[in-house]
């Protein structure tokens, strides 16, 4: 049987046992709260981070993200701060941002090119297809700013068209999630109101008439 020795005079360890700083260290060192560990799963899970830049969905905003937790802090270019749920915006960088610009030009070249990209219907109507595919310089724009690109195309075509009065232009952004429909809509409630109005049918399309 081996024989232990207890110490219970501490002053007989002096100078015979050091501790070294990396030892206290650790014993100090608080340990990460359940918090900061589920904040860290959430950015693993989500693949986001703080730092990142987004772009909303359904609005025409860009920020950083500051803070991951069970909703997401934004801050967005004008300093304004506002919290948003997860699936309500999508994460860009700059790359991304390059090639929305890169899009962008080629579509305005193509459109010098071709003074109108969609021809009048003989009724004196238009179709516009808002498919990314089918919007020229759009197989160029990033999932992440396809969206923007396709509302931006919109947008574009309800300015070109808007003092020509009784004009009604069929847009087609098809049935698939429903988002490009519902964005198109909101807009057309909230911003383009006093513009033109719209009629619903064949769930594939929102028929507009300028005002």
């Amino acid at each position: 049987m081996v024989k232990k020795t207890v110490i219970t005079d501490l002053s007989a360890l002096k100078g015979k046992v050091t501790f070294s700083d990396k030892t206290s260290d650790a014993m100090m060192k608080p340990k990460a709260t359940h918090a900061s560990v589920t904040q860290k799963c959430k950015e693993s899970d989500e693949g986001l981070k703080t730092g990142q830049t987004v772009v909303l969905m359904d609005y025409d905003l860009r920020g950083k993200i500051i803070e991951l937790g069970k909703t997401v802090r934004i801050e967005l270019e004008d300093g304004l701060v506002i919290e948003s749920l997860y699936g309500e915006f999508a994460v860009t960088d700059k790359t991304e941002i390059a090639s929305l610009k890169e899009a962008k030009v080629k579509a305005k070249k193509y459109t010098t090119r071709n003074k109108r990209t969609t021809p009048i219907n003989p009724d004196g109507s238009l179709t516009i297809d808002l498919h990314i595919e089918a919007i020229p310089g759009g197989t160029g724009v990033s999932k992440g700013q396809q969206l923007q690109f396709q509302m931006d195309t919109f947008r574009r075509i309800i300015r070109e068209n808007a003092n020509r009065r009784g004009m009604k232009i069929t847009f087609i952004h098809g049935i698939g999630d429903g988002i490009l429909k519902a964005a198109i809509r909101k807009e057309l409630d909230e911003v383009l109101t006093l513009r033109c109005n719209y009629s619903v049918g064949d769930p594939a399309v929102t028929a507009v008439t300028i005002r």
